[in-house]
């Protein structure tokens, strides 16, 4: 009998360890599948967020090459825009395809792609074969272009939603497409992480530090001295060295405070040259005028033996001003040696600097004359913009630099810059100018 009891017992307990085991099982494959469902929904997550980042950056890059295409007077430049327009309404259709929104949210949007892309695809055939852009054709850029702006408009105010933390890709919002979606498009201006750039800023130059070779080589003790030197060596109280660093170039790094601003700054160990300087704090107080700002960062400049600078454009970010300079030989602008300096509008103190444009292509250039006149480029300005100015820069492209015109000029919808090549005639570049309350800057 008690043997039959032990046995009863035995039972339970191994019912008790197989249920133990099964649940246990259960928790495991209920987990897994819950980190599973986590996984795929971070990933569908990532899929939608790129998606709408690259609409959002193929739109912007749709409604700028429209007005260019408004104000250009080159054949071939008329076929490189009508090109980049038709890959970007491409690219735009297939992002917006990806985004988790009912079909309303985005047919409209979809459509004036498809249509965008369609024409610059049809009127580039027509040029090819040898007709010109006509009247009616200039009327239908024109509504493109308009079109494409009041889109960006509405995709700027559905990014910003996104980005403060509101999930505009779920809920109703997916399955009405209601009009807080609509329309969707706009253009992501992601422009400098580290400065405000200005022409040419992000074009292909030189891989080399053309100005620091043959510099020799400084120990850590020696960018130090050179640091508290360019900053001013009784304005900095406090240095730190951080770690070396090979991006972009050899470099030592170190955190300072100087004027009462942290810092982090990055000093070459060819020749101690400063390649960047950068605020770790945000300036509210504005005492100072731009005006007042931009002779300071001059200046500045100028004590530090940086020889004959331009400024071109700036652009103001709560307390802080960035002004982007080039340098100048023989009354050309160089616009690849670009230092961006940054100026903070309390009291004026240089909390900034970018050098790298600079420091990769400041040599002496050997000129030669230009085959065309002033006259001559003017000339050869598109019929739809009235010039205002003209000088001679270098601009880079695609690895090498030319010496053109550069035409400061304009039309009823606003300020361009024009480019002609001084040796061809060649309209190498159009740039248009943006104004707002924070500074001008250019795309």
């Amino acid at each position: 009998m008690q043997s039959s009891r032990l046995k009863d017992r035995d039972y339970v307990r191994a019912a008790l360890i197989g249920a133990c085991a099964l649940l246990a099982a259960l928790a495991v494959l209920i987990f897994k599948q819950a980190a599973d469902v986590r996984t795929l929904s971070a990933r569908l997550s990532a899929v939608y967020q790129k998606a709408f980042y690259e609409t959002c950056e193929l739109m912007e890059g749709m409604s700028t090459n429209l007005r260019k295409l408004l104000v250009t007077g080159s054949a071939q430049q008329e076929q490189i825009l009508l090109s980049e327009i038709s890959r970007q309404a491409q690219g735009a259709q297939d992002n917006l395809a990806q985004l988790p929104l009912g079909e309303g949210a985005v047919s409209a949007t979809i459509k004036f792609v498809n249509q965008a892309g369609d024409f610059a695809t049809s009127l580039a055939g027509r040029l090819a074969g040898g007709s010109a852009i006509s009247d009616a054709d200039y009327e239908n850029i024109a509504t493109l272009s308009e079109t494409a702006g009041e889109l960006s408009v509405g995709l700027g105010e559905l990014l910003a939603r996104y980005e403060a933390g509101e999930d505009v890709f779920s809920g109703d919002y997916a399955e009405t497409g209601e009009e807080s979606l609509y329309p969707l498009t706009n253009p992501a201006t992601s422009y400098p992480t580290l400065l405000y750039d200005g022409p040419f800023s992000d074009a292909a130059g030189q891989t080399e530090y053309r100005a620091l070779q043959g510099l020799a080589e400084v120990d850590q003790a020696g960018a130090e001295r050179a640091l508290r030197a360019f900053l001013g060596t009784e304005a900095v109280t406090e240095l730190r060295f951080e770690n070396e660093s090979s991006i972009p170039v050899d470099c030592y790094e170190f955190s300072v405070t100087a004027n009462g601003y942290s810092l982090s700054a990055g000093v070459t160990k060819a020749g101690g040259e400063i390649l960047y300087i950068l605020p770790n704090e945000d300036v509210t107080d504005v005492v100072l005028t731009d005006a007042q700002a931009v002779a300071a960062a001059r200046a500045f400049l100028t004590a530090r033996g940086y020889g004959s600078m331009q400024e071109s454009y700036f652009s103001r970010y709560d307390g802080i001003l960035t002004v982007n300079f080039a340098a100048v030989q023989d009354d050309v602008v160089l616009y690849p040696d670009l230092v961006k300096v940054q100026v903070s509008l309390r009291d004026g103190a240089v909390i900034g600097l970018e050098a790298g444009g600079y420091l990769r292509n400041h040599v002496e250039r050997e000129f030669t004359l230009p085959a065309l006149s002033e006259e001559d480029a003017l000339a050869r300005l598109g019929g739809r913009l009235t010039a205002q100015e003209a000088r001679l820069c270098v601009i880079p492209e695609n690895a090498n630099e030319y010496l053109c015109y550069e035409i400061t000029a304009s039309d009823a919808s606003g300020e361009y810059l024009v480019y002609i090549d001084a040796q061809t005639g060649a309209e190498r570049e159009i740039l248009q100018v943006i104004s707002d309350e924070n500074g001008d800057l250019v795309m």
